[in-house]
């Protein structure tokens, strides 16, 4: 039993795929030409064919994958049937896309009281851009802020990996959905729960939004000779790997550091006191410089189990790379391996909740367009003369 069990969803973004992941059945509904996502190996360099699609796989693994022409009369009213005994509807449709083929809430939320309706977007349902094409790249990166403030200063712009904000607001709708099911439970009634890209982006950029304020001056990206916090900082080792410490107590642990790193005198110098003090005396350049020629003179796995073990917060900048093949990414199950038709073994990024009493759905590679039609609309009462008629009409695939 998976604490998703019981529940139907016919979806189409990633928080399906969590969804399904935890027990739900979720039925994908794709146009006849199929998600544009199958293609995404394309920019990745990944491949993508029907049976081996490893970035598809992400986001579909699990679901049952029906081709439906929502434009189609029948294709239409097959759409409809499919919804009498779901539980959530969750669409990234724009909102005029659906209020033309009467898919939007209110013509949903008449016909189906206990339907949770999920609404995913770039911009937001309200606003001057309400209704523009919003992607990852435009809406969670580019509005949000940290592609302009994050890059140094007249460097070309840099390019976020593929669907990666696309991931992170999934992970809050699927969030959301979980209420909207929650409250239906104590109400009867379903509601609609809507996200976008630029909302999450906000949210996940949330620290800076509120410094980068007028009335607090906040600038990125930082100047590296002055951090706010020397003991906050990422510093190049003998390896030509950079570590990155974390300490949030400046003062307190100033101690500390002065016996770690062999500096006595920091405890001594008044403008070593506090970061007050080594903001306005500028002595915080001084000593990012110190502790920059300091770090270079061990490596990176030197300086982490040196630092770790004196309960410092620490680690070394891994690769992309690197992450497929992490030991302690492997110990607790964030990644597994899938094996593909032809023996293509894939290390998969697995969603980020795990429980006690509830095992995750394995993964299992997608199919091609339609893969699951027949036995998804035999499910729901059609017979296979039905279903060829539907196909020779074109209003399924």
């Amino acid at each position: 039993m998976r604490p998703a069990h019981g529940y139907t969803v016919v979806a189409a973004p990633t928080a399906g795929r969590m969804l399904s992941a935890y027990g739900a059945e979720v039925i994908k509904v794709e146009s006849l030409a199929g998600d544009d996502y199958r293609k995404a190996g394309n920019f990745e360099r990944v491949v993508c064919e029907d049976y081996k699609n490893p970035l598809f796989t992400i986001q579909n693994s699990g679901k049952k994958l029906v081709s439906i022409d929502l434009k189609h009369p029948d294709g239409k009213s097959a759409m409809l049937r499919l919804l009498e005994d779901a539980d959530v509807f969750l669409t990234n449709v724009r909102t005029g896309g659906l209020q033309r083929l009467g898919l939007d809430y209110k013509s949903l939320h008449e016909r189906f009281p206990r339907l949770v309706y999920a609404l995913f977007s770039g911009f937001g349902p309200k606003g001057p851009v309400a209704s523009n094409p919003g992607f990852d790249s435009t809406a969670f990166w580019l509005r949000s802020g940290p592609m302009a403030d994050w890059q140094v200063p007249g460097s070309f712009p840099f390019n976020p990996t593929y669907a990666f904000g696309d991931m992170s607001t999934s992970s809050v709708f699927f969030s959301g959905i979980l209420m909207a099911l929650l409250g239906r439970e104590r109400t009867g009634c379903g509601t609609l729960v809507n996200t976008s890209l630029f909302a999450s982006g906000i949210w996940c950029n949330a620290v800076s939004v509120v410094s980068h304020q007028p009335q607090f001056g906040g600038k990125r990206p930082l100047d590296p000779l002055r951090p706010a916090d020397p003991f906050s900082q990422f510093y190049m080792c003998a390896d030509g790997n950079w570590i990155g410490i974390f300490d949030n107590e400046y003062q307190r642990d100033l101690p500390k550091f002065a016996k770690l790193f062999d500096m006595p005198d920091i405890t001594e110098n008044p403008n070593y006191a506090s970061l007050a003090a080594l903001a306005e005396t500028d002595a915080i350049v001084e000593f990012v410089q110190r502790l920059n020629a300091l770090f270079l003179t061990r490596t990176s796995g030197e300086w982490r189990e040196y630092l770790s073990g004196n309960s410092v917060s620490c680690e070394v900048m891994h690769c992309i790379r690197d992450v497929s093949t992490d030991e302690q990414a492997l110990a607790n199950g964030y990644v597994k391996e899938l094996e593909f038709k032809d023996g293509l073994r894939v290390m998969m990024p697995c969603p980020p909740v795990h429980f006690s009493d509830y095992e995750q759905r394995s993964y299992t590679p997608t199919g091609r367009i339609g893969e699951d039609t027949d036995s998804v609309f035999a499910a729901i009462g059609y017979t296979k003369e039905d279903i060829s008629r539907l196909r020779a009409e074109k209003a399924i695939s």
